[in-house]
C-alpha cells in the first residue's frame, strides 16, 4: 500500500540506514496509517448517514476517530524520519558543502536524539499508566486508552530508532569522507 508513498518520495528502502528489519516495521506503519485513514473516512461516512437516516450515529463515533487520527499520523513519523522529510529551515544549510554539511547533518541528528528521548520516554509512561490502571474513555463503549496511546509510543520509538541509525550513518559518512580526502591530499604528494 505503501510503496507509491515512498516511490513518490524518492525513499531507497534497500540503502536506508540500520537493519533490515527496521524498514519493515516502519512499512507496516504506514500500511496501518493508510488503513486507518480509510476507516477514519468510513466511520465518519457511515456516522454521518447514520445521522441522517436513522437519527443514530455510531456510539463514540468521536472518539474512534481520534484514536484512528493519532495512529495515522504517529506511525509513518520513522518513514519521513528516514526520508529527511522534516521541516528544516534550508536558507544556510544549502550554501553550506563537503563536510561542513555531514556536521550540519550530525548537529540535527543529534538535537533531535535529545529531544526525542525524553518525549519517547514520557509517552512510554503514558502507555504504562494507561495501561496498569486500566484507564478508558468515558461514553457509550467504554473504550480503553492504551490503544491510541500504543499507536503514538510505536511512532515516537521508531522514529528515535531511526533518529539513532542517522546519526550513526553521518559518522559514518563523516569518516569515509575525512580518509578520502586524506588519501586523495596524499596521493596528490
Amino acid at each position: 500500500m505503501g510503496a507509491e508513498v515512498e516511490s513518490g518520495a524518492g525513499l531507497d528502502r534497500e540503502n536506508l540506514p540500520g537493519p533490515r528489519f527496521l524498514s519493515v516495521i516502519e512499512k507496516a506503519g504506514l500500511d496501518l496509517s493508510v488503513i486507518a485513514i480509510v476507516v477514519l473516512a468510513l466511520l465518519v461516512t457511515v456516522s454521518i448517514a447514520g445521522r441522517l437516516v436513522i437519527g443514530s450515529a455510531i456510539p463514540d463515533d468521536i472518539i474512534i476517530a481520534g484514536e484512528l487520527m493519532v495512529a495515522l499520523v504517529a506511525l509513518p513519523w520513522a518513514i519521513v524520519t528516514a526520508d529527511r522529510g522534516h521541516i528544516a529551515v534550508e536558507v544556510f544549510t544549502t550554501r553550506v558543502k563537503g563536510r561542513g554539511n555531514i556536521w550540519l547533518d550530525i548537529l540535527s541528528t543529534f538535537a533531535a536524539l535529545v529531544m526525542m528521548v525524553p518525549l519517547t520516554l514520557a509517552v512510554g509512561s503514558a502507555l504504562m499508566t494507561s495501561i496498569d490502571y486500566g484507564s478508558y474513555f468515558d461514553g457509550d463503549l467504554y473504550l480503553p486508552q492504551w490503544p491510541g496511546r500504543l499507536m503514538f509510543f510505536l511512532g515516537y520509538a521508531l522514529m528515535l530508532a531511526r533518529f539513532a541509525f542517522l546519526l550513526r550513518d553521518d559518522a559514518c559518512r563523516l569518516y569515509n569522507y575525512r580518509r578520502e580526502s586524506v588519501t586523495t591530499h596524499k596521493d596528490l604528494l
